[in-house]
């Protein structure tokens, strides 16, 4: 993933907390200041993620952005392959063609192609409703994760 898509799924992640709040408009400098992401670079995700359909641009002088879609139904997938393009973990999974001058022979593209399969239906059943579940409140982190 790059960094567009890192700041748009935490931009998603944000409104749809503030969602549950009903304080349904988010701007960009807010999103911006709470999780230090350079407010012009923000600025091009949210305007990528309007002309996607997935928030709606709000005008006015406490305007910004709401989203149009339920959470539930924005999945994570869907967000990288907008800045990304395809989901793969290796070039030849790109591909419509193959073009790979090794792919005869390759031994891990079996495995890698299982890999690949796996990682994207994890990504696609994965929603930013189930970025935005409240984990503070269950008692426990996950081992080994940064707190």
């Amino acid at each position: 993933m790059n960094r567009k898509t890192e700041y748009a799924l935490l931009a998603l992640e944000h409104m749809a907390r503030k969602e549950k709040r009903t304080e349904a408009i988010t701007s960009t400098r807010e999103v911006s200041e709470s999780y230090r992401i350079p407010y012009p670079l923000l600025a091009k995700v949210m305007q990528t993620l309007s002309g996607k359909g997935l928030i709606k641009s709000v005008h006015g002088t406490k305007g910004g952005y709401q989203l149009i879609r339920r959470t539930r139904d924005i999945r994570v997938v869907d967000v990288i392959q907008i800045f990304d393009g395809t989901v793969a973990v290796a070039d030849c999974f790109k591909e419509e063609k193959i073009t790979c001058p090794q792919w005869d022979g390759c031994l891990i593209k079996t495995p890698f192609y299982e890999l690949n399969r796996k990682i994207l239906d994890l990504l696609s059943e994965t929603s930013i409703a189930d970025l935005a579940i409240d984990r503070e409140n269950e008692g426990a982190t996950a081992q080994g994760m940064p707190v």
